[in-house]
């Protein structure tokens, strides 16, 4: 059983679950340092898993841990992709940000990167979040997003743009344009630990 992070009008976040396996190695199919064989994927894969033992939401001062999370459409609930953070104390480092090659460029992942904003800033006491942003996926940065430098991909040799966004910028950005955020429903403030469900 998958728990549901939060759902909007296409897309919902949630939980992974060891069935998710084949269709994470599917996004990363196209990254130069990977393809992981199915072996490799498990190994990662596990340890993202074995991390949902000590998630605490919404986040504290001592927060230390990964959190991943599978994205699905809400018409059918099949696979999209899926999202990978580092939490340290209140302030999260978005690691992967990955989509099946024939879902990319249809705005669900789009739809996803908003609702996870709106989770992290309105619903866990997140402080800020850094990414690293590929040009040919995303051409341009959100009002909220600072631009922090740039760095050459290890996975396409591309020049990806570093971006930094605090709670300010974003609670400051929503406040004017609150149609631009999802309607959404959040459902993952309490969690559960899978050993004590």
């Amino acid at each position: 059983m998958s728990v549901e992070f939060i759902r909007g009008p296409n897309v919902y976040l949630r939980e992974m679950v060891a069935s998710d396996l084949t269709n994470i190695k599917d996004c990363l199919v196209d990254w130069s340092w990977f393809p992981f064989s199915v072996d490799e994927t498990k190994a990662v894969m596990k340890t993202h898993l074995l991390a949902l033992r000590h998630l605490e939401r919404p986040y504290k001062d001592n927060s230390r841990y990964f959190e991943s999370f599978a994205i699905c459409k809400v018409s059918d609930n099949s696979f999209v992709g899926f999202r990978s953070l580092k939490i340290e104390n209140k302030e999260a480092d978005i690691k992967f940000n990955a989509a099946l090659p024939a879902l990319r460029g249809q705005g669900l992942m789009d739809e996803a990167a908003k609702l996870l904003d709106a989770a992290l800033f309105t619903e866990l006491n997140c402080t800020s979040y850094t990414n690293s942003l590929d040009p040919q996926y995303i051409s341009n940065l959100r009002p909220y997003h600072t631009l922090e430098g740039t760095q050459v991909s290890s996975r396409s040799n591309r020049t990806l743009k570093l971006v930094k966004v605090t709670k300010s910028d974003y609670d400051t950005w929503a406040a004017a344009n609150s149609s631009s955020v999802p309607s959404y429903t959040f459902s993952g403030g309490s969690y559960t630990p899978p050993q004590s469900r």
